[in-house]
């Protein structure tokens, strides 16, 4: 079976050291793959600049960058070849993103991470805002089957990408191995010092976007009595996204009475350390299709607080402490409770740690390879 995997998120996150949640996702596909020695071809689309370079080996560049490729095939039903020379190199293409190719003879199959485009288009940048949602719904008929990351999801595609249920497939992301390695007191210290960082504190990490809910959480934070702020600081981790005025103004809030600190980047390795020392990690999500950094919380031995909506609740299982994420109210009530009750932080813990069992890299990457071989089979 030669695997074409989308690498388009990946390979330029590679060469920059920052990786998201697809990229995440498509690097440990990759990796798998790669120990069971199978013949995987990355493919990424060219920047308008062609400044994407290659990271891994036998990568090949689709001949156009993505819009102009989407156009074009959307504008030619006798199926132009643009894809034509790498289709002669693979039997199947992956794409673990949003960029769906338009093939003429090998099946392809999509992972759809979530259907926000569709489901809250005011959360999305509205440049060319409408020409991009018929676009991507138009993409989504070129594959020829689906795999969504959560039961929660296959309910959302269902409804706004018009997909056929008999064409989904639900297979859960993991987590790495290197979260649950318990990071020396040391390390951590030197992480805290880095940063300039107390010995407690309470964390939220997540690229600042509407759904993230940082203006909410940050209301709720300063609600609480003032020793407990004094005693557990709010630490914000992650970069401005699109649309992040409100989030950079609680952000602003937040750091102007002192209450809090805001890293707009940290390494993994440094990310892992803060999880580790956190005393409750926060991620009050307005949407999620998946919600990856719960199991990273679990795995690091930390009590989380999230959503009770979306696929946060079916990802948790009962073992995080869940609020209703408009509720500022609610949100304020739950962090005091749990941080004036170290019994139940501990009770959390205890539970993330066995729920997190249930997910790992090497199950994920066993159940897509059934999946492709079965599409194959169909063909």
């Amino acid at each position: 079976m030669r695997i074409g995997l989308s690498s388009t998120t990946f390979e330029p996150a590679l060469a920059r050291e920052k990786i998201d949640g697809i990229g995440m996702y498509t690097q440990n596909l990759y990796a798998e793959y790669l120990k069971h020695n199978l013949n995987i071809v990355p493919c990424y689309y060219p920047t308008r600049k062609n400044q994407v370079t290659p990271e891994l080996a036998n990568s090949q560049s689709l001949q156009l960058p993505y819009m102009w490729s989407t156009m074009l095939s959307i504008a030619t039903p006798a199926l132009f070849p643009l894809h034509g020379e790498l289709e002669k190199q693979i039997d199947l293409f992956h794409a673990t993103d949003h960029m769906v190719p338009k093939f003429k003879k090998i099946p392809t199959i999509a992972t759809i991470n979530d259907a926000l485009m569709f489901k809250h288009p005011e959360w999305h940048s509205m440049r060319f805002g409408n020409i991009k949602k018929i676009a991507r719904k138009k993409t989504l008929n070129w594959a020829d089957h689906f795999i969504t990351i959560s039961q929660t999801m296959v309910q959302e595609v269902l409804e706004y990408a018009g997909v056929k249920e008999e064409n989904i497939s639900v297979v859960y992301l993991g987590v790495a191995p290197a979260w649950f390695t318990p990071i020396s007191a040391e390390e951590k210290m030197a992480v805290l010092k880095k940063h300039q960082l107390p010995e407690k504190f309470v964390l939220f990490t997540g690229t600042l976007q509407h759904k993230k809910n940082l203006p909410r959480l940050v209301d709720a934070y300063l609600d609480l009595p003032l020793d407990i702020q004094k005693e557990y600081p709010l630490v914000v981790v992650g970069r401005a996204g699109w649309g992040t005025e409100d989030s950079l103004a609680a952000i602003e809030k937040l750091t102007s009475q002192e209450r809090g600190y805001w890293l707009k980047y940290v390494s993994t390795d440094e990310l892992r350390a803060l999880f580790q020392c956190a005393s409750l990690y926060l991620h009050p999500s307005l949407h999620e299709g998946f919600g990856l950094t719960l199991l990273e919380a679990f795995a690091s031995h930390t009590p989380v607080l999230t959503s009770n909506i979306a696929a946060l609740p079916e990802i948790a299982n009962g073992a995080a402490y869940l609020i209703d994420p408009y509720s500022i109210s609610e949100m304020t009530k739950a962090m005091n409770l749990l941080l004036t009750t170290p019994a139940l932080r501990e009770e959390l813990k205890e539970k993330g740690s066995e729920r997190v069992k249930d997910f790992s890299w090497e199950k994920c990457a066993e159940e897509t390879l059934k999946i492709y071989q079965s599409v194959l089979n169909r063909g």
